[in-house]
């Protein structure tokens, strides 16, 4: 049985609304994909801005602990300066002869 011109053109037709069809889908799931993507973007951004606060933190964090270690390592040295200070007084006044008075 041949399909006369008018069936082929009802055939084309619904063709074009099958078409027509696929092309909504298409343009709703890259709508979908779009809105992820944009999401997915916000959170990089973030989670980068979280991340540089963590670092900032973490920086000063070092900064504080290496300040700390600095000012015991330096109370530590005066304390043993002045130890060694007031045994050299000592050392000196003893090996020094008695003051003579004329």
């Amino acid at each position: 049985m041949a399909i006369g011109p008018l069936g082929r053109l009802w055939q084309f037709g619904r063709q074009i609304e099958e078409l027509l069809g696929l092309q909504t889908e298409v343009r709703q799931s890259i709508t979908v994909i779009e809105e992820r993507l944009k999401a997915l973007e916000d959170r990089f951004l973030r989670l980068e801005s979280e991340q540089a606060q963590i670092v900032t933190e973490a920086r000063s964090a070092a900064t504080a602990s290496a300040t700390m270690v600095a000012s015991a390592v330096i109370s530590d040295a005066v304390t043993r300066l002045t130890r060694l200070e007031g045994r050299a007084d000592q050392l000196e006044q003893r090996s020094l002869p008695p003051p003579q008075h004329d």
